[in-house]
Formats: structure tokens, C-alpha cells, sequence
């Protein structure tokens, strides 16, 4: 009953005082407007940032690229024309740097006169990378240089996307062409490994080719030899048709030979006549004989008749017939034994002859006609062959001679290193064959050169999904602004309105006194909870997925708060309010509501379990964003910890330390300065 009778006797004083019903009706509304101001001046900011200038200054003097002209410099400042998100300002460079160092402007850009040259670059062996000069003054605003930052960077990346893509086009369309002539050029690369693959297979006749040719090497001298005696030989041509023309001759006279040989057959078959011949002469040499016999004996009938004259005369007459007859006896003798050998020469010269005739001279004739036959067609051909063979020896054997030094040198130096490389590339083929398919390479290169460069240049799709999704700023910032300003809230009722209870005649207990005025201080919490909510829903039209259940917490969260400070006033007095404020500073900054609580100190982690607003912006949040239960309940769980430690606190503290408290206050009030 007392704690009831305080909290009516609270409003009927109320009730009685008009300045007292403004004051509270004050303190009422005042939280509310606190939060929707703030919620409103910071409703979407981000849409507003073309209002931060930025000076832009371009000294691009531009590139040249394979005789085309290239200014990057002004295609950039071309496309910030048509960017709205911050508000470029195009000036020179002095009156850049000068503006943003007098706060004419919150940042600046300048572009130097290398960009495009460097930009460029890229083709070369050692390229350089373009700058883009960024300055900006940070004593302006703590936001702003954030945002121009952003848009720098926003710029740079636009400018390396656009690049990529440039890039990447020229680089796609270059593998789109060489997809195509390698397609084109896939049997003649196919026709290429088949050959290095039978190359590999023919090493060891290359290997012998390669020895034979140092051994070629070693008879050049003999070479070179016959290649003068081929000289040689053509000089000797006159003799060579000189000989030619004795086998025309010679053939030209075979009837001649045959003639003749027909006569020497003629002279065989008389061989026999000429025998009989001796024979006879034998027979005339045996009658001589017989007649010289029957002289001498007439010669020496004669002679034993001696006295007869004419017996002598004949006698004379018959001796020197027989003298005769002896000398033509010996000269037949003679001749016989010369005709005996002359025939038998001439027999062996006839029969050999008619041998010849009969056996050898056909083979002979017919040797003597294909002669006749090569001088009449091949010589001709021959005597050409030879002196084009002479020619050869004048004029290429030098070069044979070189080749053949070069061939025994490459076969002795690097065919061992080339007989490897054709292995290796063999090996290296095989375990290419069994790796890479190059049709599939082909299809690879084949792909559509815009298409791949466009990939290139935006090689991550960020696929956002708005988990509980706030459309605005001002919405996401609400249900701080609504705590802070329940808080703040709190705070004025405990330095506006006294939190004891006048009892000169001690007729109630210091729990009464307590909650009395603590249901007095709840209800204008309350209502400062569902003016400021149903204002933040209605007024200014902030962003609630469940409205019902942001005004209900709103209420809870109020009804917290005011307890807190209600206790901390009312336990501790003055210091008591002291205390509020600081607890206000402290949950600014470890609560998490504007920031991540990772982003500050350690400190303020530490205590950011500790804190009610660490639960209380958690918990409406959900009711703006959409509520996950288990982070309501346990929300609302600390809530109401910090709430039963708040009573507990009172309970046990208020009674003790009232007197102290009381004391300390009329002390306070002595200085006049403190109410």
C-alpha cells in the first residue's frame, strides 16, 4: 500500500503544478526528438556524396600505340563527367593542390603527363607502372576524406578494369587466331610429330650416315685423285674418239676381213698340194741322186777309156753335168729343207688363222660391232657425261669437299647433342600426347575473345545476398538513436525530478520509498519508450520488419534503463547521476552499436559483454531486421539480469546508505551551487 500511495500522491502533485506538467510532458518528448533528429540528418548519406568535391587536374600528354594515339588522361576524365557519386571539380594543378589545402575541396586527383605513356607500358620488357596522384585533407571531416578515398579507389580500379579488358581483348583475340591456325596447322603438327617420331627412330642410320661421313672425310684426298684423273680423261677425248673412229673403220672393213679370211680357209684346204709339192721335190731329190749316181759311173767308165779324145771331151762334158747336177741337188736340198720349214711355219700360221677365223673372229666381229654401236650412240652421250663430270670435279668438288668437312664436323660435334634433343622432344612429346589433348587446347583458344576478356576483367561475380536486409541508412542506425535517446531519457528524469520521497514522519520503509518512486519515473519511461518508437515508425518512417514487437522492446529496454539510472540516483545519490553519464560514454563505444566492437580497443571488447547496450541495440535490431529467436531470448535475458542486479543493488544498498547518502546531499546543497 505505501509504495502504491506514493505513486499516486506523485501525480496528483503532478497534476496540481502546470509548470511540473510541462516538465515532465519535456521530458516525455524531448528523448523523442533527440532520436528522430539524428535518424532523419542521417537517413542515406551515401546518397548524398557528390556534395564532397574532389578536384580533378589532367596533364596526360597521352602514348602512342602501334601508330594509334592513346590518352587515357582524358577518357578518365570523360567518364567522371558522367560519375555522380562525388562531386569532381576539372582545374589545373596549382589550383588543385590549393583548394584542398585551403578547404575549397576535400580531396584531389591529378593525373601526370606519363599515365598513358606508362600505362603503355605493359608492352614493353620491363614495364612501368602509371600513379595517379591522390591528396586529401583530413582535418575537413573525419567521413568525407573516407569517402573521397573511396572514390580514388573507385576510379583506380575502374581504370585497371577497363585496361584488363582492353587487355585481355587483344590478348583473347590473339589466342582466338592462333586457335585458329593451329587448328589449321593440326596436321602439319600431327605430320610433325610423326616425323620427329620416325627421326627418332632413324637416329642410328643418321648415327651411320654421321660416321660415314667422317669417313668420306678421311678419303677426300683419294677423291679429289680421281677427280683429276676424270680431268684427265676429258683432255684425253681427241684420243678417245681418234680410237672411235679406227672401231667405225674397223667395222667399215670387216668385209675385207672376211675376204680374207675366206682366202686364208682357201689356203688351208691347199695345204695338202703344198705338201705333195715337198714330196715331189723329195722324189726330184732322189732322182737327182739316182742321176748323179749313173754320171759317175759313166765318169768313171770314161775314165778307163782314157785314150780316147772324144771319150774325154764327153768325159769333161759329163763332170761338170754332174757338178751341175750336184749344185742343183743341193740347191733343191736346200730349197726343200727351206720350203719343208716355210710350209710348216705357213701351215701353223694358216691353221692358226683358220682357228681364229673359225672360233674367235665372230666373237670378235660382234665385240667389234657393239663398239661400233657405243661410239656411233653412247660416246657422244659419254664424251658429255664426262665433261660435265669434269666440270663437277672443277667447279663443285670444293663445295662437295666443304660439305662433306661440315657433315664429319656437325657428325662428330653435334649430332651427339641433336640425337639427344630429338630423344628428349620425343619423350617430351609422348608425355605431352598423354597429358594434353590438343583438340581440347584448340577448343581452349578457340573461345569467344569478348567473352573471356570480359571474365578477365571481372574475374568475381559478387553475388550479394541481403541477409535481413534495411533499405537505408537511417533505418540500420534506428535502433541506436532510439536506445541512446531511451538512455538519455532516463538520465534527464534523474536530474530533473528528485528521486525521494519526503517522509517527516518516517511512515514509510525504504523499499516503499524506493519503488513508489520508481513506478512514477517507469511511467514516464514508458512513455517516453512508445512516443519515441511509434514516432520513429509514423513520424519519420524508419524501417521495421516486426513494428508490433519494436515498440514492445522498446518499452522493455526503457523500462531497464530507467531502473538503472533510477538506482544509481537513488543508492548513490549525486555521484549517482555521475555514474549514469559515464556508463552512457562508455556504452557509446563498447556497445557495437555504430562500429564493430572488433574495430576498437581492447578495453572496450573487455567490457562489451558488460554493457546493456550491447543487448539492447542487439534486440532491436531484430525487430528492424527480422528476429532470430534465440538472439531475442537471450537478449532479453541479460536485459533482465541487468534489471533484477538493479533491484538487488536497491534492496540491499538503498537502507544503508540513505542516511550517508542523505548527509552527503544536504552537504552538497550547502554549497549552493549543487540542487
Amino acid at each position: 500500500m505505501g509504495i502504491w500511495r506514493i505513486y499516486i500522491n506523485d501525480w496528483k502533485n503532478i497534476r496540481q503544478v502546470p509548470i511540473v506538467i510541462l516538465l515532465v510532458g519535456a521530458l516525455t518528448l524531448l528523448p523523442s526528438a533527440y532520436a528522430w533528429i539524428n535518424i532523419k540528418a542521417m537517413w542515406n548519406p551515401y546518397s548524398n556524396t557528390s556534395g564532397i568535391k574532389v578536384a580533378v587536374a589532367n596533364e596526360d600528354e597521352g602514348a602512342e600505340i602501334r601508330g594509334k594515339k592513346i590518352n587515357v588522361g582524358n577518357e578518365i576524365v570523360q567518364n567522371l563527367k558522367n560519375n555522380k557519386k562525388l562531386g569532381w571539380i576539372f582545374v589545373n594543378r596549382s589550383i588543385a593542390e590549393d583548394g584542398v589545402e585551403k578547404g575549397n575541396y576535400y580531396a584531389y586527383l591529378i593525373i601526370p603527363r606519363d599515365f598513358s605513356k606508362k600505362l603503355t607500358s605493359i608492352l614493353e620488357i620491363n614495364p612501368t607502372k602509371p600513379q595517379i596522384l591522390f591528396g586529401v585533407n583530413e582535418k575537413i571531416n573525419a567521413v568525407a576524406p573516407k569517402i573521397a578515398s573511396s572514390g580514388a579507389s573507385a576510379v583506380t580500379a575502374q581504370i585497371s578494369q577497363a585496361f584488363v579488358k582492353t587487355v585481355g581483348d587483344a590478348i583473347f583475340s590473339g589466342f582466338y587466331k592462333a586457335g585458329i591456325e593451329l587448328e589449321k596447322a593440326l596436321p602439319s603438327i600431327h605430320n610433325m610429330e610423326d616425323q620427329i617420331f620416325t627421326l627418332e627412330k632413324a637416329l642410328p642410320q643418321i648415327e651411320a650416315m654421321g660416321k660415314k661421313a667422317i669417313e668420306l672425310e678421311g678419303k677426300l684426298p683419294e677423291i679429289r685423285e680421281k677427280g683429276q684423273k676424270i680431268i684427265e680423261l676429258e683432255q684425253r677425248i681427241p684420243e678417245i674418239n681418234q680410237a672411235g673412229s679406227s672401231i667405225l673403220k674397223v667395222e667399215a672393213n670387216l668385209p675385207l676381213i672376211h675376204e680374207a679370211g675366206n682366202k686364208v680357209l682357201a689356203l688351208q684346204q691347199k695345204m695338202a698340194d703344198m705338201n705333195r709339192i715337198n714330196e715331189i721335190v723329195t722324189q726330184i731329190g732322189e732322182q737327182l741322186s739316182e742321176i748323179e749316181a749313173n754320171i759317175n759311173q759313166t765318169i768313171n767308165r770314161f775314165g778307163q777309156a782314157e785314150a780316147q779324145v772324144e771319150t774325154s771331151e764327153n768325159q769333161a762334158q759329163l763332170t761338170q753335168l754332174h757338178e751341175e747336177l750336184v749344185r742343183i741337188h743341193n740347191s733343191i736340198q736346200q730349197a726343200r729343207g727351206d720350203l719343208q720349214q716355210k710350209v710348216s711355219v705357213g701351215e701353223a700360221i694358216v691353221n692358226s688363222s683358220a682357228n681364229f677365223l673359225k672360233n674367235d673372229l665372230p666373237t670378235i666381229e660382234g665385240k667389234i660391232h657393239k663398239a661400233a654401236d657405243f661410239v656411233r650412240t653412247d660416246l657422244p652421250t659419254l664424251e658429255a657425261d664426262i665433261r660435265n663430270a669434269a666440270k663437277l670435279v672443277r667447279t663443285r668438288l670444293p663445295q662437295l669437299e666443304t660439305a662433306v668437312h661440315k657433315a664429319a664436323d656437325f657428325a662428330r660435334n653435334d649430332l651427339p647433342g641433336f640425337e639427344a634433343q630429338i630423344r628428349s622432344t620425343a619423350d617430351k612429346l609422348r608425355r605431352l600426347k598423354g597429358s594434353v589433348d590438343v583438340n581440347d587446347l584448340i577448343q581452349f583458344l578457340k573461345h569467344d575473345p569478348q567473352t573471356e576478356s570480359n571474365f578477365l576483367s571481372n574475374p568475381v561475380l559478387l553475388k550479394t545476398k541481403r541477409i535481413f536486409p534495411i533499405p537505408n541508412y537511417g533505418s540500420a542506425m534506428t535502433p541506436f538513436y532510439t536506445m541512446l535517446a531511451l538512455w538519455v531519457g532516463a538520465t534527464f528524469l534523474i536530474a530533473s525530478l528528485r528521486v525521494d520521497v519526503e517522509d517527516n514522519n518516517h511512515q514509510f520503509k525504504s523499499y516503499q520509498v524506493y519503488f513508489g518512486r520508481l513506478l512514477t519515473f517507469l511511467t514516464i519511461g514508458i512513455l517516453q519508450a512508445v512516443v519515441v518508437s511509434l514516432g520513429d515508425l509514423y513520424i519519420i518512417h524508419t524501417y521495421a520488419v516486426d513494428k508490433l514487437w519494436f515498440v514492445l522492446f522498446s518499452v522493455i529496454i526503457g523500462i531497464v534503463f530507467v531502473i538503472i539510472t533510477f538506482t544509481l540516483c537513488s543508492v548513490f545519490g549525486t555521484i549517482g547521476k555521475g555514474l549514469a553519464i559515464i556508463l552512457l560514454v562508455l556504452q557509446i563505444s563498447s556497445s557495437g552499436a555504430t562500429f564493430p566492437v572488433s574495430t576498437t580497443s581492447a578495453f572496450f571488447q573487455r567490457i562489451y559483454p558488460f554493457m546493456p547496450f550491447t543487448y539492447a541495440v542487439s534486440l532491436l535490431r531484430e525487430t528492424v531486421g527480422g528476429m532470430v529467436e534465440e538472439v531475442v531470448v537471450r537478449d532479453v535475458f541479460y536485459l533482465l539480469i541487468f534489471l533484477a542486479a538493479s533491484l538487488l543493488l536497491a534492496l540491499v544498498m538503498k537502507e544503508p546508505l540513505s542516511k550517508r547518502i542523505q548527509k552527503t546531499a544536504e552537504l552538497a546543497r550547502s554549497s549552493k551551487i549543487i540542487p
